[in-house]
């Protein structure tokens, strides 16, 4: 959360968007094993979780930015905040295991980014 302002600052809502998912990125790869347990709470919204409280802020901070990105004609209208928090939860799975190199991860994050795009919008 300490990046939000940091990233409030870009013009762009696709641009702060896509940075705020970078920052959920390295936030869940700081801890070996995060991802996994942070997307089954999402999954399950178990009230007594500990981690219940942090995802559900970081999926509501993440709908503001699809929100403001689908606002401005930047993004689907079908796409949540809960699809990036997973989206970003894997690919921070997937840099925990080791099992791709940055340039697939480079690749993944093209794809998540081109499918929450609104067609037509070359980003």
């Amino acid at each position: 959360m300490a990046r939000r302002a940091e990233i409030a600052r870009v013009e762009d809502a696709a641009g702060r968007l896509r940075r705020w998912l970078r920052a959920m990125e390295e936030y869940f790869s700081a801890f070996s094993g995060l991802p996994e347990p942070l997307m089954a709470v999402a999954k399950a919204q178990e009230p007594g979780n500990p981690l219940t409280l942090p995802c559900d802020s970081l999926i509501a901070t993440t709908d503001e930015y699809v929100e403001a990105a689908q606002r401005a004609g930047r993004a689907r209208s079908s796409v949540t905040g809960l699809d990036l928090f997973l989206a970003a939860c894997s690919v921070a799975w997937l840099t925990g295991t080791g099992a791709t190199d940055e340039e697939a991860l480079g690749r993944l994050r093209d794809l998540i980014e081109s499918g929450h795009r609104r067609p037509g919008d070359a980003g």
